[in-house]
């Protein structure tokens, strides 16, 4: 989870403690320029990026919902659709064979 607890969610349950939006914002713009990223990222990109990087590297649906503090698995279904459009630009990169 991201940014306050909730009810019934304790500090130490939070991936980063962040206070406020506007918090989770600067927090973004901080890291980006750190990384030597020259466009704007927002934090709904950043949270996009992180659902399909985590995604991409093994992690099951159910624990990204979880990160991301859906209720279900609906709103977090859209991430793996990126994640098969990658598959899938991967396997159409192939060149052809003339076999």
């Amino acid at each position: 989870m991201v940014g306050r607890p909730k009810e019934g969610e304790t500090k130490e349950s939070l991936v980063f403690n962040l206070p406020s939006y506007e918090s989770c914002c600067k927090s973004v713009k901080r890291w980006v320029k750190r990384a030597g990223i020259d466009k704007h990222i927002s934090w709904h990109c950043a949270r996009h990026s992180f659902a399909v990087n985590i995604l991409n590297n093994g992690a099951n649906i159910k624990t990204v919902a979880s990160l991301l503090g859906h209720s279900g698995l609906k709103h977090t279904e859209k991430y793996t659709r990126a994640v098969d459009k990658l598959k899938e630009d991967a396997i159409n990169s192939l060149p052809a064979l003339n076999l």
